[in-house]
């Protein structure tokens, strides 16, 4: 399910998410970052600029599940994403970029700013989640102020 939703119910879903992760998954850490989708454009799924203070990451039947809310210059907002990762690299032993490959197409990329005991926990649960099912794949951002995209919408919407 890929819902890209610029209304309130996002952030409830993705707060209901978290408080879910918290009673029923593995807590691996949390960690300023952002997260953009690529696919024939760029898409910021957190607020572009300045990283989230929190990105909350869970891994939890072979996926990574991770969770942010915000609220910048008076707006509300949320994502989510659970899905298993394609790929992991760690560079100045903190900065940690994970990428996904959502089954309806492009690349998203997580970056997070953490330290070095968080981006091994990362490597070692990607290696984890290699292989696993792809069924309850999810995407929610309510940076884009679309009711829903489909894949064939996102090369023409717009921010």
């Amino acid at each position: 399910m890929i819902a890209l939703d610029g209304s309130g119910d996002i952030v409830y879903e993705a707060l209901g998410h978290y408080i879910d992760d918290l009673c029923g998954s593995a807590f691996l850490g949390t960690a300023r970052g952002k997260v953009v989708l690529y696919r024939m454009g760029t898409y910021p799924l957190t607020p572009p600029g300045e990283p989230l203070p929190f990105l909350n990451v869970f891994y939890s039947r072979g996926m990574l599940e991770i969770t942010g809310i915000w609220n910048r210059d008076g707006k509300s907002g949320a994502f989510l994403l659970k899905m298993v990762p394609s790929g992991i690299e760690v560079r100045d032993g903190d900065i940690v970029y994970i990428t996904f490959h959502p089954s309806e197409g492009g690349i998203v990329l997580v970056t997070l700013y953490g330290n070095g005991g968080l981006a091994k926990t990362l490597e070692s649960a990607v290696r984890d989640c290699r292989g696993k099912s792809r069924e309850e794949e999810k995407i929610m951002s309510s940076m884009l102020g679309v009711i829903s995209i489909i894949p064939p919408q996102w090369e023409t919407s717009h921010l």
